[in-house]
């Protein structure tokens, strides 16, 4: 049996308000997702354990983008950045075949950091740093992941991890 080649991300496009960024938003780190826990130590066992609270660590996405926008600009300290969804579409090959690969994304965008400078031509790229609220993951039409962290949601393959939570505390 032969292994199994790795999915290749080919290529994608980043959009703010349906404005496409194609060819100047060349680079996106999406948001690492980590579970709150607390360490538990109760008597009789054999070591400390993580226990999970519910709740999601901080999460944070950067895009990198060859150019100055004013639009983008415009989101940086503002309060109403939170309102603006973010989404970036990819072409993932998957075994041969290409399957659309969709990252959504909303929070409130905190920084912004500028490559160097070099006499002789460098691209003008702008780093944006964005706290993600909202994420979602969709690969081939199917949602993997769903955070809303206003909501108290997290669906993991359509999975509600927080919905016996929600329920308890009247949500």
């Amino acid at each position: 049996m032969a292994g199994r080649i790795p999915s290749v991300l080919v290529d994608f496009n980043a959009f703010l308000s349906n404005e496409s960024y194609a060819g100047t938003a060349n680079k996106l780190t999406i948001p690492k997702v980590v579970t709150k826990t607390i360490d538990f130590d109760g008597a009789g066992i054999g070591g400390t354990m993580k226990r999970d609270v519910g709740k999601l660590e901080a999460m944070e996405s950067e895009i990198t983008v060859s150019d100055y926008p004013e639009k983008v600009f415009d989101l940086i300290g503002s309060r109403e950045s939170r309102d603006e969804q973010f989404v970036v579409k990819g072409a993932l090959d998957v075994g041969g075949q290409i399957k659309q690969v969709v990252v959504r994304q909303a929070g409130f965008w905190r920084e912004v950091e500028f490559n160097g400078w070099d006499a002789g031509g460098v691209e003008a790229t702008t780093k944006f740093v964005i706290d993600v609220e909202f994420f979602e993951l969709e690969v081939d039409s199917k949602e993997v992941l769903h955070i809303d962290k206003r909501n108290n949601v997290f669906r993991v393959n359509g999975k509600d991890r927080n919905k016996e939570i929600r329920q308890a505390l009247g949500q």
